[in-house]
């Protein structure tokens, strides 16, 4: 195994263990949300809602995460999950949360679910940035497979 085909092992390796923490955190945010949403609300300082809300919004979180398990499994034959995972999921969904706090007063709670999208975005973007550059290269013969 050549220099540039470990690489591409170790990126591609790299951009799985980034999506199975990116698929514990929304689990970890999910399922509270969906068992004691009330409760949630309060720890984030956000304000009350009929509890039907927040179920909702961790049940379509629930099903979203299961659309990044196929790409964990199989980064080329599903590598279109790839990158809609970063747009527009993870960056529509950060770039939402903090325009809806910093543009239209939102409690600040709503901030933390911004952030921890923004960061997997940022990190599957970097992995598949250099996993991109390294298939080129050895697709153009720069460097031996």
């Amino acid at each position: 195994m050549t220099q540039a085909s470990k690489a591409l092992v170790n990126w591609k390796y790299r951009h799985a263990v980034v999506t199975w923490i990116g698929i514990g955190l929304n689990l970890i945010v999910a399922i509270p949300f969906f068992i004691a949403p009330l409760w949630c609300l309060e720890i984030l300082n956000i304000p009350a809602v009929d509890p039907i809300w927040p179920r909702v919004g961790a049940g379509l979180l629930l099903i979203i995460t299961t659309f990044y398990v196929p790409m964990t499994l199989d980064i080329d034959r599903f590598r279109i999950f790839c990158w809609l995972s970063i747009l527009p999921s993870r960056t529509f969904g950060s770039t939402y949360f903090i325009t809806m706090v910093v543009v239209f007063g939102y409690a600040p709670g709503f901030l933390s679910i911004a952030l921890i999208d923004a960061a997997i975005a940022i990190a599957w973007l970097y992995c598949m940035i250099n996993i991109v550059r390294i298939e080129q290269a050895i697709a153009t013969g720069q460097v031996a497979a």
